[in-house]
């Protein structure tokens, strides 16, 4: 790669962290207009492990603008990017999701973590989400009252690994 290539590349890199970083911070802002702003037209969503699938980028804003109340508040933490830049026009990357929700009316709290699985796309000289999804590594999940009710947890690398070592033997 020449060198104008490799600081291209390098900038590219870093509109793509921006752009992701954007996202998560207008998701816990609720600020949705300007998350609209952050994806294609013709984006797809994935969340939860593809139970709450949505095609475009109106679905999958309404799907959020319903599901992420201000009667919840959030904290939507990403670590650690691996974006690879595929072509001048597009990229992919992984995100360490760390998720915090409270839902003050039902009195239910989940904290978990996933992993983002994110494609991206550059239109007219700007990145934009054109795929978004992620799948859990693990959740926990509690009622919460007075005492503690009811507390759930669930994984799914640790036990599709698991699975997958008790099959190989």
């Amino acid at each position: 790669m020449t060198l104008e290539e490799r600081i291209t590349r390098l900038e590219d890199i870093e509109a793509i962290r921006y752009l992701q970083a954007r996202y998560q911070r207008c998701l816990d802002t609720r600020a949705f207009d300007e998350m609209a702003e952050c994806m294609t037209e013709d984006v797809t969503s994935a969340y939860g492990n593809g139970s709450m699938s949505y095609d475009g980028r109106d679905a999958v804003i309404g799907f959020l603008r319903k599901a992420m109340t201000l009667d919840m508040p959030s904290s939507h933490l990403i670590h650690g990017g691996e974006i690879d830049i595929l072509t001048p026009e597009t990229a992919t990357a992984k995100w360490y999701l760390e998720d915090h929700l409270e839902h003050r009316k039902y009195l239910m709290k989940l904290h978990g973590a996933a992993i983002y699985n994110v494609n991206y796309r550059k239109c007219d000289g700007v990145w934009k989400i054109s795929s978004i999804g992620y799948e859990r590594c693990y959740e926990l999940f509690e009622l919460r009252g007075l005492i503690n009710l009811l507390t759930l947890r669930k994984t799914t690398f640790l036990d599709r690994e698991k699975k997958r070592r008790k099959e190989n033997r």
